[in-house]
Order: C-alpha cells, then structure tokens, then sequence
C-alpha cells in the first residue's frame, strides 16, 4: 500500500474510533436518571408570637421539633382556604385594630393579633374553637365559636359606667385626687380589668369623676389625696351598657398618733426608731402618713392616720420589728400609744406581730388564706390553706378590700376573732381563733 493510501486509511480508523467509544460508554453506564424534582416554596408566614430559636451545643445533635402553621400570614400574601379569619368590632361595630384574639379552649399558640383593620387570621386548627378577643381600652368579647371559610366577627363588650365625687370630711370637694378600683369582682370568670384597674389622676373643679367600659361586675372605688387618709367607696354593681351614678367617696379627716418608743427590759427610750403605718395600701399611691424617727427621748408623732383600724410598724437596728395592730381614733385627732421592742438576740427572729398567723391573696372569688404560719393561732384554731373568707367577724369578706381583711384580721395578743370560710369539699365553716404574739 502506497505512503499515500496508508495515510487516508490511519485517518478513517481515527475517526471511526472518537464516534465509537462515546457510544459504547452511553450503552455501558447506567443511566443516571431523572433530575430530582423541585420542592414547592412553602409559603413565607410570621407568627403572631415569636418563638426563640435554640443553639444545640457543641457537639450535640438537636432535637427535631414538630412544625405547626404560624397564627398569622405576610399581609402581602392571601389567606390559605382553611385559615380562620374574621374581624374584631368594639361595642359600637367599629373595627379594633391591636386587639388579641386566641382559641379559649385550644392550645396557646392559636393566638394572634388584628391587624389595622381590625382584621384577624388563625390557622386551620383553630376551626371549631371558641375565641375570645381581648383589648386593653375595652371589656373582653363573649367567647365566639369560629369556623373557617366565613368571615367571622368577634365583637368585645360594651362594659359600664362609674360617676361620682370625692369630698373632704366636710363634704367640700376634693378638687385633685389619685382615684384607683381596690376591689372588682367581675360576673364571669377569665375577666381582666388591664389598664383599666391601675391608678387615675383626677383633676376636677367639682371633685367629679368617670370610669368607663368597665366588665360587669362589684366594684369598690379607693381615693387619696395629699393631707388625707385615703377613702373608698360602698360596693358600686356595674351593669353591661348601664352608668352607675352618685357614687360618693368621703375622705376622712388626718388624725395623729403619738407615743413614746422603749426598750422592753430596760424601760429605756429608744432614740432613732423609725415608725410608720403597715399594712396600709390603697387610695391609688399617695402616702398615707409620712414615717417618722423618734427623738431622743423615744418620742414619736405620727401624722395623717386614718380612723382605724389600723396598724403601725417600728424598726430599730439591734431591735425586733414590731407590728402594733388595732389602732383607731375613734373620732379623735390625737391619740397616744406607747410601744415597746425587744432586743434581737444571735440566730433569732427578726419581726414580731400580733395576729392569727395567715397570709391573704386576693382571688377573682374573694380574699383566701394563701399560708399559715406553722403552729401558729389560725392553724391551731382549724384554719387551713385555700379557705376563702366568708366574714370576720360576722362583717362579710366578700367585697372587702385586702388590707380591710389585714386589719380586721389584726388585733392584740389574747383577743379573739371569728372567722368563717368556705372549705372546698366541707361547705362553710366557723372559726373563732385566739390571737397571739407571733415572732418570724
């Protein structure tokens, strides 16, 4: 074969081969299949109560957490067909935007917040519950069974209306005052008076004032003014759409308490004690009575005490504190009381007070005994845990204010008081229990 014709020959084989051996790797490889399908973008949603994202530690493998649907969707994006949407009114139809609204019968997580709109969305799970809406300037809505696929409407409530006065023991009118509720029993239970329950500052030619869009229920009204001991209120019933009027607090005249501070054993004045009322809160903040020291020759007068019953504090370093309780005025505007304290010795109590050893916690259903001091008169007379107050005294506890059950409560070393409580599983019984001198 000629030089020529070798070259051409060389050449074809060449070619022959790059087309070979492309398709005898296509028919010898396996197949690398299909590119795996593209996941669906879920939707981008914001919870209407944001949940902390934890670090695992080093080291560690985290845990998986359940996913569940946020409460609320990006403003931008439509609801889901099986959210829960719907819109919160105020008692005169009015959309209410930044109301809180949230499943009553369902986890806490189905909760959120109406847009400016008064608009609201839940997630699916929420279909069938019942939502109550709540909102700090208005009363709490009726709880609302939702459904999804319908607008539903939550509307909040109506509430009532307060007005009354303030006046100085001579009726004269009580132009600035700070008024406060010390006591609301509402109707129904889950009600919560927010912002409306804190302290107001009135300022009123005529000493008048108004609460409005309070939930139905009991209320008692505090008021305090400087140079006077605060005053409240008799029970006020409020009613849905209702105005309670003529509601008329009467603060009581200042009177003085006076005495001299000793030492128990020695009989020696004791200089640098410091004296104030305890127990005494109410009326919306002002102080009651300036504390005062005692002189150099233990001597003490204090300003500005109520009627009574009261209860003073005295505190000296080196010294036990005491508590004197049942104090009262009994229309005078001068009254004397000589205290004594012990001294306090290495490793031993700190306070001393004169009582039934409980202490009270105010409840939606009336003041209970939140503790008792350990062998102390009211556990040794019967009393226990958990009993709600009925009467002290035979006056009812029902609508008293906290620090009126204290100091009715209060009282000398060897006085009696009997109290009656409702017992959960046992009805109402009556305790009379001796008080006694007890140290903490």
């Amino acid at each position: 074969m000629t030089a020529p014709r070798r070259a051409w020959s060389f050449a074809l084989a060449t070619f022959v081969a790059m087309l070979a051996v492309p398709l005898l790797v296509w028919l010898v490889l396996p197949s690398p299949g299909a590119p795996p399908a593209r996941q669906p973008r879920s939707r981008a949603t914001t919870a209407a109560l944001a949940t902390p994202v934890e670090t695992a530690p080093a080291g560690t493998t985290p845990e998986p957490r359940p996913t569940s649907k946020p409460a609320i969707a990006k403003a931008d994006e439509p609801p889901a067909d099986d959210d829960v949407t719907g819109t919160v009114l105020d008692s005169d139809g009015q959309p209410v935007p930044r109301a809180a609204v949230g499943c009553d019968d369902r986890s806490a997580q189905l909760t959120t917040t109406t847009d400016m709109e008064g608009r609201f969305r839940l997630p699916a799970e929420a279909a069938g519950c019942m939502v109550v809406a709540h909102h700090a300037q208005h009363p709490a809505s009726e709880r609302v069974r939702v459904e999804a696929g319908k607008d539903n409407i939550v509307k909040l409530g109506a509430g009532g209306a307060i007005e009354g006065v303030v006046v100085d023991e001579q009726g004269a009118s009580v132009t600035s005052y700070r008024l406060t509720i010390e006591l609301f029993l509402p109707n129904a239970e889950g009600v919560d008076l927010g912002v409306r329950g804190r302290p107001k500052k009135v300022e009123d030619p005529a000493g008048a004032f108004r609460l409005e869009k309070l939930p139905p229920g009991k209320y008692v009204l505090g008021a305090s003014a400087e140079g006077h001991p605060p005053g409240k209120s008799e029970t006020v019933e409020v009613e849905v759409g209702q105005t309670a009027r003529n509601v008329r607090i009467a603060l009581p005249r200042a009177a003085t308490l006076s005495g001299t501070v000793r030492d128990e054993q020695t009989r020696k004045p004791i200089a640098g004690a410091t004296v104030r009322l305890d127990g005494m809160a109410g009326g919306g903040g002002f102080d009651i009575a300036t504390p005062v020291t005692t002189d150099a020759e233990g001597a003490f007068s204090l300003v500005g005490v109520p009627p009574g019953p009261f209860s003073v504090r005295v505190d000296h370093d080196g010294y036990k504190s005491r508590i004197v309780p049942g104090l009262t005025t009994r229309g005078a505007s001068v009254i004397r009381e000589d205290i004594t304290l012990r001294a306090r010795g290495d490793g031993g109590s700190e306070s001393e007070l004169e009582g039934i050893g409980a202490i009270l916690a105010p409840t939606p259903g009336g003041i209970v005994i939140a503790s008792l001091v350990e062998n102390g008169p009211g556990a040794k007379a019967g009393l226990r845990n958990a009993d709600r107050l009925l009467r002290i005294d035979g006056v009812s506890a029902l609508e008293m204010t906290l620090p009126d059950a204290i100091q009715r409560l209060r009282g000398p070393s060897g006085s009696r008081v009997t109290v009656s409580v409702a017992r959960e599983g046992e009805g109402n019984v009556d305790v009379t229990v001796t008080r006694e001198r007890i140290e903490r």
